[in-house]
């Protein structure tokens, strides 16, 4: 289309450019002033919660490292606290009646420290107890961004893509809608000036006209609550709050103070003064962590019910370690089969406490633990047949997916709560959201604090009601991914420790026997029933706990029977799977049905095919069936999520079978990461590849091989000794 030169259509489209350009301009940045509004109201609310923590310390605090400096001298002049000494100035101090030169500079400077101790570890609270006004102001600019952050993000990709562009074709243009020198332009310029106008035209007539007007509309349509509405807001979805009020803390190094998930401030108060040990803890908590530990030592029977991913296991065990440093001896992890030798590790890992297996009614392993102390861990299944002595109590009973013990008929739970009585402390772990199964809530509640669960009882009905929630605190603590956001790595990673069942050990040893390292990377998933493949029993729980937790799952093989036994697995939930044999468009078309599915559906990937190439944010858990040879390709395969525009933290488990390949492999990763690098060139296919999978396969090979005649020596070592 050529446009003729219409001074008065020119000056249009110029103006319109104008506006468009300006009113995108003014959206985006808007990011800017709301940070700036942010700021301002967290300096005065961070000045507000220091004043009252100066306040409350005594002006004796400058003797605390015992310096004999005049404190009587002080109250005399009328300072009785930290924050009217910290006002005044070294002169100021000096004028004081008793204080000497050298005695008035050295509480200045001690005063100064103070101060800034207090600053350093101060954490702003927005309290509904407390609605003053800059935390009012506070929670008003949230809400702006909140309601107008995906405007904001469409306005500025839209001055980024097209404000250069469009000022260099304004300025190539504007001569066409002037009348003075138009005649004496050159050809070339003319045709210039005509041809942006034309570019402008086109673009207000097409993609970018229309976005311009839908982001002013989607900012023009937001909605601003009053005062006492945003307070209410904030009463009902505290998680999105607090989320964006993280998001401007960290710009400005500022900390907020969102742990709690809605406790009543008299109880957070109670279990902020729980003194915890963790001295000889092999990890760092992280502040919502320590504040969980804390609330199980002050509480004693709690139901643990945070988010899958936020470390309940770690919390649980320096429960443990923060017990024996008391001089607690003995403690038991119940768990389901599937996680037992995950527990053993993880202890292990965390810990210097013995962790003993007890499986079945194994004597040997109960008189062990009976003598040595530590950490029994056992299942489900296994605790209503052994024994223990009559008297024998246990300092803490910890109950992992305490939902398997929800029916107080079945002979699990009547176990549990027999064993529960020989414990001074009951820790119930659980991911699953209680909040909308209340039958269920209250049977566990219940089981550790009976007068608790009678008043939610009675109140039922009101179930998504603060007031149920109130009763709740003191026995269940849960916080999601949203509520502890600015603490959280955006990726969290997991190992899955599975143990081999009769069946999947007699296929593992054939493996091995024959040299095929392929067979040996496929164990527990060559089984012929599934129900007897431990990884695809701890595959299944993961997805269900994904579902109820409102996310989807990836799940990676590099065998092309173990995505078959996947999708055999899960049936309905799993979406057709992407493997080498599906065409580029066809892999598009289900990572598009993925991503409009409902929450809980699998998308299973051969990781060769899946690991490349796609985009699917849509996923928040990844599953790998079995380690690979070749690190770069799970770091693909896990980019195909954690990558720009997920919007959740991501979860990667990778499923292992304890004492075979699996663990092989990863020593080799860790340990011999250039040896791996070596053999695993950047190229994944041809000779390379496969020269690759031949080196390490015979390396891990000749490993387990070694290993498994050691492990056959020593028990016939101890058949013989016996």
């Amino acid at each position: 289309m050529a446009l003729k030169r219409d001074k008065q259509q020119i000056r249009d489209i110029l103006m319109l450019i104008e506006q468009c350009d300006a009113d995108v301009a003014d959206i985006a940045s808007q990011e800017a002033l709301q940070q700036a509004a942010a700021a301002e109201a967290m300096r005065r609310l961070g000045e507000k919660e220091l004043s009252g923590i100066l306040r409350g310390m005594d002006v004796e605090s400058i003797n605390r490292d015992r310096l004999g400096l005049r404190v009587a001298s002080l109250r005399a002049a009328g300072i009785e606290n930290m924050e009217q000494l910290c006002a005044l100035s070294a002169d100021d101090i000096n004028a004081v009646r008793g204080i000497g030169d050298e005695a008035a500079w050295l509480i200045y400077t001690m005063a100064g420290r103070i101060r800034r101790e207090a600053e350093t570890g101060l954490k702003l609270r927005v309290s509904l107890d407390d609605r003053n006004a800059d935390a009012t102001r506070l929670l008003l600019t949230a809400k702006a961004a909140m309601e107008t952050d995906a405007a904001i993000r469409e306005a500025q990709a839209l001055y980024r893509d097209y404000h250069d562009s469009l000022a260099a074709a304004y300025l190539d243009a504007k001569p066409a809608a002037g009348s003075v020198g138009w005649l004496f332009l050159p050809g070339e310029k003319k045709q210039r000036a005509l041809d942006a106008a034309l570019y402008l035209y086109e673009l207000l007539a097409g993609e970018y006209g229309a976005r311009v007007r839908a982001v002013t509309k989607a900012y023009d349509a937001r909605q601003i609550p009053d005062e006492a509405g945003v307070w209410e807001d904030f009463r009902k979805n505290s998680a999105a709050y607090y989320a964006r009020l993280d998001a401007f803390a960290r710009a400005l190094n500022t900390r907020i103070d969102n742990s709690y998930s809605g406790l009543p401030e008299e109880l957070v108060r109670q279990v902020e003064m729980e003194p915890i040990h963790v001295e000889e803890l092999h990890a760092v908590l992280r502040g919502y962590q320590e504040f969980g530990v804390r609330y199980i030592l002050r509480q004693g029977n709690v139901l643990l019910g945070d988010e899958m991913g936020l470390g309940k296991t770690v919390q649980a065990i320096a429960a443990m370690v923060s017990l024996h440093a008391r001089g607690a001896t003995h403690f038991m992890v119940v768990c389901p089969a599937s996680v037992l030798v995950n527990w053993c590790r993880e202890i292990r890992s965390f810990c210097e406490l013995p962790a003993t297996a007890i499986r079945g009614g194994d004597r040997h392993a109960v008189m062990r633990w009976l003598e040595q102390g530590g950490i029994a861990v056992t299942t489900y299944e296994s605790i209503s047949r052994f024994a223990l002595p009559e008297d024998f109590r246990f300092s803490m009973i910890v109950a992992d997916e305490a939902h398997y013990a929800k029916n107080p008929a079945t002979r699990r739970t009547q176990a549990l709560l027999l064993l529960r009585r020989r414990a001074e402390r009951v820790v119930f772990m659980t991911g699953t959201p209680l909040e909308n199964r209340v039958d269920e809530m209250c049977f566990l509640v219940s089981c550790l604090r009976p007068d608790i669960a009678g008043q939610l009882r009675e109140m039922k009905y009101i179930s998504s009601a603060p007031q149920f929630r109130e009763k709740l605190a003191p026995v269940y603590l849960r916080r999601t991914r949203d509520d502890v956001l600015q603490e959280l790595p955006e990726l969290i990673e997991k190992e899955q420790w599975c143990e081999l069942g009769p069946e999947e050990r007699r296929m593992y040893l054939l493996a091995v026997s024959a040299e095929n390292f392929m067979a040996m990377r496929q164990v527990s998933w060559d089984v012929g029933d599934l129900r007897k493949s431990s990884k695809a029993v701890r595959l299944l729980e993961l997805c269900r706990e994904a579902e109820e937790d409102g996310r989807k799952v990836i799940v990676f093989s590099y065998f092309r029977e173990t995505i078959r036994a996947v999708c055999q697995l899960l049936g309905r939930r799993a979406l057709e799977p992407i493997t080498g044999a599906v065409s580029p468009q066809r892999r598009q078309q289900l990572v598009d049905a993925f991503t409009a599915a409902e929450e809980g559906k699998v998308l299973v990937c051969q990781v060769q095919a899946g690991g490349t190439g796609l985009n699917v944010q849509a996923a928040s858990v990844i599953i790998f069936c079995e380690p690979q040879i070749k690190p770069s390709a799970e770091k693909q395969a896990i980019s195909r999520a954690y990558r720009m525009g997920q919007v959740r933290s991501v979860l990667v488990h990778r499923l292992l079978c304890d004492n075979t390949v699996d663990e092989r492999i990863l020593e080799l990763l860790r340990a011999k990461q250039e040896l791996f690098d070596t053999f695993a060139g950047e190229s994944t296919a041809g000779s390379e590849y496969i020269k690759a999978e031949q080196s390490i396969g015979a390396a891990v090979i000749q490993m387990e091989k070694e290993r498994l005649a050691e492990e056959l020596m020593t028990t016939e070592h101890e058949k013989s000794g016996d």
